[in-house]
């Protein structure tokens, strides 16, 4: 990946050297990374993969959480072919707990994939469906959207003011523009490992990059959708002291 998205160049020999069936992708506020993913990518992207005959499996789960402005359009928006299965859902905007998400793909694909989804836990919760109808219908959904953008908003500026505080001779990050993540590049050469234990006995867990890339061995995801903003500048500021510490 860069700061665009997928590298799309190297797909072809990616999928002969894999024998690869697919290829799963997060357009939109990519987990972990954070990045969007440009228009002329996603149709750079989609097009490499038709040629390679290569099914894409889009996951937009973030993409209602745009805080600065929305993002392009999906890659299924330009799907001729029926060679993207689409997904989408609300575990990321409203509540994992409701387990409720959709596909949107060609038929005999969506036919076999209910099949599966029957065989394997007898199709989601009545009542959790019929609770995000009436939040879709109502247009509470939408209302909430507005709400947790404009807190997210504020908690990613926060988290940006913080990291600009305590890790600017430490790290270098990209400002995201949407989602949950900022995805933090140490600049000195750290043990993953030791900083991740370190920091354990101190009450503090980290997510090494590592855990989502073997070859990232020298970045952090920071999440900032969740503790309070009093714990991230705290949690921030002890993280910053235990890698000058390793250091």
């Amino acid at each position: 990946m860069d700061k665009e998205g997928i590298k799309v160049d190297p797909i072809p020999d990616l999928k002969k050297l894999h024998n690869a069936s697919l290829l799963y992708t997060i357009p939109s506020f990519h987990n972990p990374t954070g990045t969007l993913m440009t228009a002329q990518r996603r149709n750079e992207l989609l097009n490499i993969c038709r040629k390679a005959q290569l099914p894409l499996v889009e996951d937009d789960v973030y993409r209602e959480l745009w805080l600065d402005e929305k993002p392009p359009k999906p890659l299924k928006a330009f799907d001729k072919n029926g060679l993207v299965l689409y997904l989408g859902g609300l575990s990321k905007s409203l509540s994992p707990g409701l387990r409720i998400g959709w596909v949107v793909g060609p038929e005999p694909a969506i036919g076999h994939l209910a099949d599966i989804k029957m065989q394997t836990d007898y199709g989601s919760s009545s009542l959790s469906q019929y609770a995000a109808a009436e939040w879709f219908s109502s247009g509470l959904y939408q209302k909430h959207l507005v709400d947790i953008r404009n807190k997210l908003r504020i908690r990613r500026d926060f988290t940006l003011k913080t990291l600009n505080k305590h890790f600017s001779d430490l790290a270098t990050w990209e400002k995201p523009s949407g989602g949950f993540y900022i995805w933090l590049c140490l600049l000195p050469s750290v043990s993953l490992r030791k900083l991740f234990e370190l920091a354990l006995e101190e009450g503090l867990l980290l997510n090494p990059g590592n855990v989502y890339d073997h070859q990232a061995d020298q970045y952090l995801r920071i999440s900032y959708s969740y503790a309070s903003l009093s714990d991230l500048e705290d949690g921030l500021f002890r993280l910053s002291m235990l890698i000058r510490k390793l250091i």
